[in-house]
């Protein structure tokens, strides 16, 4: 993290990953997101477990899902769903096959007394369950598209120079700003007409 020095001062985020932000113990600070680009998570090896893990969840909560169709609404509880989705995620780490997975939630719902289906009608709609799975898996997933956020507030506390103005009129075209001027000012200090649209 970086200090922000001189009269000018900002907060907000530009670029996606250059944050400007106050702390009160440490005043105004610039730093880079953390984070993992998306392409680099799916390819990169050093990702490989986190890979998996994600992958179990995915396949988890959709086999969660549908089997869950079949517990009446009235026997629904709060957390009954996450403990489902827990029991599936678990069985998949423990290299269950996906039937054994569907059978273990489907034997833990019907201890609870939650699920509608006999053991007939689960072993019949099991070979259902599974292919629908694999469908929904095999579904293109929408690459989601990240905001790029250009926000900016920028807090200035003494009179601009030429080279500043020159700054602002020429390079801040690409993000949303807005700019405050705090503190002492000359009585006979002009703020540039352009900015006068972005202060607040």
């Amino acid at each position: 993290m970086a200090k922000q020095t001189g009269y000018i001062k900002a907060t907000g985020t530009v670029d996606g990953d250059t944050n400007f932000y106050y702390d009160q113990l440490w005043g105004y600070l610039v730093r880079m997101l953390p984070g993992v680009d998306s392409r680099r998570f799916w390819k990169d090896p050093a990702f490989e477990g986190s890979r998996r893990s994600a992958q179990r969840f995915g396949t988890g909560n959709i086999m969660s899902s549908i089997i869950y169709r079949f517990v009446p609404t009235k026997r629904r509880y709060r957390h009954l769903f996450k403990q489902v989705r827990t029991i599936a995620i678990v069985g998949l780490k423990q290299g269950m096959e996906k039937g054994g997975v569907f059978t273990a939630l489907y034997n833990f719902l019907s201890e609870q007394k939650r699920i509608s289906l006999t053991q007939e009608q689960f072993t019949l709609l099991l070979s259902s369950f599974e292919q629908e799975l694999e469908a929904r898996l095999q579904e293109p997933k929408k690459e989601k598209v990240k905001k790029m956020k250009n926000k900016l507030l920028v807090k200035v506390t003494a009179p601009l120079t030429a080279e500043d103005t020159e700054y602002f009129q020429l390079y801040m075209e690409d993000y949303e700003w807005k700019i405050k001027f705090e503190g002492n000012f000359p009585a006979d200090y002009q703020i540039p007409i352009f900015l006068l649209k972005h202060a607040v």
